[in-house]
């Protein structure tokens, strides 16, 4: 494997583990006082700010896309984000986090399956063994199976379509890095998008309020726009330029392995057997789809002979 792949192996890892931070941070935005449309919209500012200022100073080689292009990410900005982290977001308050974290990881499922038709990106044994195992590891890892919580139904519907909601965020930044699109362009547009998209529908000045009433708080929604929104999706777009988009989505299954592994080490959760055995499985399906025997691609689709 060359040293681009190598790269864009490490961009999807890095991103999972931001975003393995993503939950508590949720929590501690709704004891605050923000609802799932403001914390969604807070996390943008800090995201408009940096981009703008770097991309209208810097980079301003990145404002040219064409219609098409900016239609992609019209659906990104709307469905990829907006819709799918109300949802996901919607959903924690609902079901247990690791509920809603499991489902949100259908979106793999939806990658791996769409990119063949729509990139021809091969189906291979080894994807097909990595994203089943990863998501059984999932399931394991959150402890899902002996402590399931709330089983909420709108909760479960939420999270199953922000899964579906972040797989159509993946494909579309997949078709446009084939395009030549940069990261950088893709976040300068769709967090502006989405900035401006969920303004009238989140109480603006409220959420204002409440970010501004404490410097405590006011660091949360940089840190929740700099370090869990901005740096994970920059890393996660930058993978798809260099490697397969289902590849890279069955990588960011790291997020769980992490998350539980941060439950153990600072907030003294108990590590089960089930967790233990859940992140073996984890790190096994990374293991399996960041084979270095085979070039990428060249592996026998899955169920040839």
């Amino acid at each position: 494997m060359n040293r681009d792949h190598h790269l864009g192996v490490i961009a999807a890892f890095a991103a999972g583990i931001l975003w393995s931070f993503l939950g508590p941070a949720v929590r501690l935005c709704t004891d605050i006082g923000l609802s799932t449309v403001q914390m969604t919209w807070l996390r943008y500012i800090t995201v408009v700010i940096v981009m703008a200022s770097y991309v209208l100073i810097f980079r301003r080689e990145c404002l040219k896309v064409n219609r098409f292009e900016l239609l992609l990410m019209v659906v990104m900005a709307v469905v990829g984000v907006m819709l799918n982290s109300t949802l996901y977001f919607e959903s924690m308050l609902l079901v247990s986090l690791s509920l809603a974290t499991v489902l949100q990881y259908l979106s793999p499922f939806v990658v791996v399956a769409f990119s063949v038709p729509l990139f021809h990106e091969n189906l291979t044994r080894n994807k097909v063994i990595a994203v089943s195992m990863a998501f059984i590891g999932c399931i394991l890892c959150t402890g899902l199976i002996s402590s399931p919580g709330e089983m909420n139904s709108l909760g479960i519907t939420l999270g199953a379509i922000s899964g579906f909601c972040y797989g159509t965020y993946v494909l579309c930044s997949k078709r446009l890095a084939q395009n030549g699109i940069s990261s950088t362009t893709i976040l300068f547009y769709t967090s502006i998008m989405c900035f401006i998209g969920l303004g009238p529908l989140c109480d603006a000045p409220d959420a204002l309020s409440i970010m501004t009433e404490s410097v405590e708080s006011l660091l949360l929604i940089v840190l929740l726009g700099l370090f869990l929104t901005l740096a994970p999706f920059w890393l996660f777009n930058y993978s798809l330029e260099k490697i397969e988009a289902g590849k890279a989505s069955i990588i960011s299954f790291v997020e769980p392995l992490v998350a539980s592994i941060i439950g153990f080490s600072i907030y003294g959760e108990i590590l089960t057997v089930e967790a233990m055995i859940g992140m073996a499985m984890i790190m096994l399906a990374l293991i399996i789809i960041n084979r270095i025997d085979d070039p990428e691609g060249s592996e026998d689709p899955a169920g040839s002979e």
